[in-house]
């Protein structure tokens, strides 16, 4: 909004019931001033409120509506910015910022957001000079800081990454999200003491699931014979089955375990008779003497490569026949791509119709592995299969878990679980091959290696 003109009485009261949260009542004023005439105002706080609803189409449509009534406002420019970038219309956001700093170079947030629709862009040299004027303007910009680091890890210059997550935490030691992308960092690297403590700020995350209220004391990993200790798992259904190595020796050191787990999983987790019982996250839960989250068991045991390793499989699978599986020829699980709605989609999947042409329809017998909704029949018939062929996802800890051969082909920063020290293997899996990008966004090599893995089966 600009002062060249008194503000409406009824887009006052418009702005007041937006910034009070109270949506549908600006939203009434201002439909209502619009019935009568046209307004920049009016338009600009819809706009607005449909970005808010991720209704982007119809954001950026009124907003261009405000522009056409009150042409280079900036209030209203970085308002179709912002739902142009939420839209992923990110070439056209950079339009747009670039514009707000040709008229006004001072207003630090517009370098943050330009940064952003540049990194989204992979622009990532134009990225990182935005962010840094970002903090010239504004130096305690804690986002900006912490959105660096993640560009700099993405170019895989972890000490520049590590260095602008500790200046994150230097300024707002209680802000979660730099300690856990540090941890997270640090573990890529190889780095498990710091790792693990700093991956436990992901508890603090200001999340229902992390919220919840429990009624009994949360457990610190020690003395646990003779406890009932419920275990709740966290994040996807691969992270359960990487860390149910270690509710599995809970349960060794004389505990009754209880897990509270994903739907998808309940069914097979009942099949594992060291789990005393499995429940929903909506479950009653049943006695029990302590919680704990799951990824938490690695912390307490001070899990590094070097430890002993754990016996492999160690999961309980029902030898079921699947009509999937070709007993005449060799069977190949695949996976090359991966859910849009996942943060680093770009990264991880493979080039459409990649793996086209790698195999003989006499002699191979390839299986779409994400085809298989029911997560107890994916993990039957990966338990049955002569090889997997995988980008990140659930499917890498099925297999590794299952001692199953697979090749794991992996971005040029991967996530954190697989450690960048281990070339070609992992420690969490010793029947994982890994196959990693040499250049961030190039596959040919990986593809190439992987072609020759299938040719010599």
């Amino acid at each position: 909004m600009t002062n060249k003109e008194p503000i409406k009485p009824e887009i006052s009261k418009a702005i007041n019931a937006f910034s009070q949260n109270n949506f549908d009542e600006a939203k009434k004023l201002c439909e209502k001033l619009l019935e009568k005439e046209s307004d920049p105002d009016a338009n600009h706080i819809l706009g607005c409120i449909k970005m808010r609803e991720r209704e982007y189409d119809d954001s950026i449509k009124l907003l261009n509506t405000a522009l056409k009534l009150k042409n280079d406002d900036i209030g209203i420019l970085i308002s179709l910015g912002c739902a142009l970038s939420s839209n992923k219309n990110y070439d056209e956001s950079i339009k747009i910022f670039n514009k707000i700093i040709n008229i006004n170079s001072k207003i630090s947030q517009v370098y943050f957001y330009l940064g952003e629709s540049y990194r989204q862009t992979e622009q990532y040299e134009e990225a990182i000079s935005s962010f840094k004027k970002c903090l010239e303007i504004t130096p305690d910009h804690v986002g900006c800081q912490l959105i660096l680091g993640v560009t700099y890890e993405e170019l895989s210059d972890f000490d520049n990454a590590i260095n602008f997550y500790k200046s994150c935490i230097e300024s707002y030691p209680d802000y979660v999200e730099p300690h856990i992308n540090l941890g997270m960092c640090y573990l890529l690297n190889g780095n498990y003491d710091d790792g693990w403590k700093e991956y436990e700020y992901r508890l603090k995350i200001n999340s229902e699931f992390y919220k919840r209220k429990f009624d009994k004391p949360i457990w610190d990993g020690k003395n646990p014979e003779g406890k009932t200790i419920l275990l709740i798992a966290e994040q996807s259904v691969g992270e359960t089955i990487q860390y149910l190595r270690f509710a599995e020796q809970v349960a060794i050191d004389g505990a009754k375990v209880i897990i509270m787990a994903q739907d998808p999983i309940i069914n097979f987790l009942k099949k594992q008779t060291w789990i005393s019982e499995v429940l929903p996250y909506d479950g009653v839960i049943p006695e029990y003497d302590n919680y704990c989250y799951m990824i938490s068991l690695a912390y307490f045991n001070d899990w590094k490569p070097d430890i002993i390793p754990q016996k492999f499989p160690y999961l309980k699978v029902d030898n079921e026949a699947s009509d999937k599986i070709k007993t005449d020829k060799f069977n190949i699980g695949i996976v090359s791509t991966a859910p849009r709605e996942l943060s680093n989609y770009k990264q991880i999947v493979l080039p459409e119709k990649a793996l086209d042409n790698f195999f003989d329809d006499n002699k191979h017998n390839v299986i779409d592995l994400p085809e298989i909704d029911d997560v107890d029949e994916l993990i039957n018939v990966i338990n049955k299969l002569d090889l997997v062929i995988t980008i990140e996802g659930i499917v890498p800890h099925i297999a590794g878990a299952l001692g199953i051969r697979t090749l794991l082909l992996l971005p040029a920063v991967p996530k954190h679980t697989w450690d960048l020290n281990y070339k070609e293997s992992t420690p969490w899996y010793p029947s994982l091959e890994i196959i990693r990008q040499k250049e961030a966004g190039i596959w040919n090599h990986v593809l190439a290696e992987v072609k020759k893995r299938v040719d010599n089966v």
